[in-house]
């Protein structure tokens, strides 16, 4: 495979992972060494241990393969849902359980997309751990998928740092997949978030981010605290997914200038 050719049979590999898992999808691909000239050195570090002896052949003509998947319109309407004075836990762990679904569709895709490149799977990202006893811990445990996201076009880097879709929002999950061929780039640009700040709003601590010595921290606190059947919250997705600049975003469908982004069939 080569060229087009390359990315059209990766495209199609796409395509039949998320017909058999019945979920909608985007994928993008980005050069390796820009990809990883992005990340931070811990992550570096990571990402040439995961390489391995393979990591030289990578850096000098690889590629990321970015996969995403999006959570179904219900997951994100049961977010932070109320119940009397509290949260109804029940109802959001409904979005919690899409978590761990998206989780496990995208690492059963990247393996696919792996095979049928001789790449490497990265799979998704998943939350804390026992051994995290803060935010910065999971730095060194894990390697960015947004970044390769970002790059590859799939979506921009939100206000909330997730990256957001033209279609779905920030309401997906990545996972990545790294290959040894130069293969078409897929590109986009998009013109962003604006002046809407409904992800903020929607958080203290996202609203306090500039103020604060780590929002992070205390998102990832807040999050363990809610005790969900995953460590989820969830609350700046769907308020992303309701603000009124999102949904005008969505109603122009895919932008013009989606160069080869790759978006699976509704």
């Amino acid at each position: 495979m080569k060229g087009e050719r390359n990315l059209h049979t990766i495209c199609e590999v796409f395509n039949e992972e998320a017909s058999r898992q019945g979920l909608r999808g985007v994928l993008g691909v980005v050069a390796f060494d820009s990809a990883y000239d992005a990340l931070l050195p811990v992550q570096k570090e990571l990402l040439e241990g995961i390489c391995g002896g393979r990591f030289t052949e990578l850096l000098e003509g690889g590629s990321v393969i970015s996969i995403a998947y999006a959570y179904p319109d219900h997951a994100i309407d049961s977010i932070a849902v109320k119940k009397g004075d509290a949260f109804n836990k029940e109802r959001w762990n409904e979005y919690a359980r899409w978590y761990i679904n998206l989780n496990e569709a995208l690492n059963e895709t990247a393996e696919a997309l792996a095979k049928e490149t001789s790449g490497i799977a990265i799979p998704a990202t998943v939350s804390w751990t026992a051994d995290v006893k803060h935010v910065e811990d999971f730095y060194k445990m894990a390697v960015s998928h947004r970044v390769a996201a970002e790059q590859a076009g799939v979506g921009w880097r939100g206000k909330n740092e997730l990256v957001i879709n033209p279609i779905y929002g920030c309401a997906i999950r990545l996972a990545s997949v790294l290959m040894g061929a130069p293969i078409e780039r897929t590109h986009a640009s998009y013109e962003g978030c604006g002046s809407c700040r409904s992800c903020l709003d929607a958080c203290p601590f996202l609203g306090q981010k500039e103020k604060l010595d780590d929002y992070r921290e205390q998102c990832r606190r807040y999050i363990n605290a809610l005790g969900l059947v995953a460590e989820v919250c969830g609350k700046c997705i769907k308020a992303c997914a309701n603000s009124p600049t999102f949904k005008e975003i969505r109603s122009k469908g895919k932008p013009s200038n989606i160069g080869s982004i790759h978006y699976t069939t509704e």
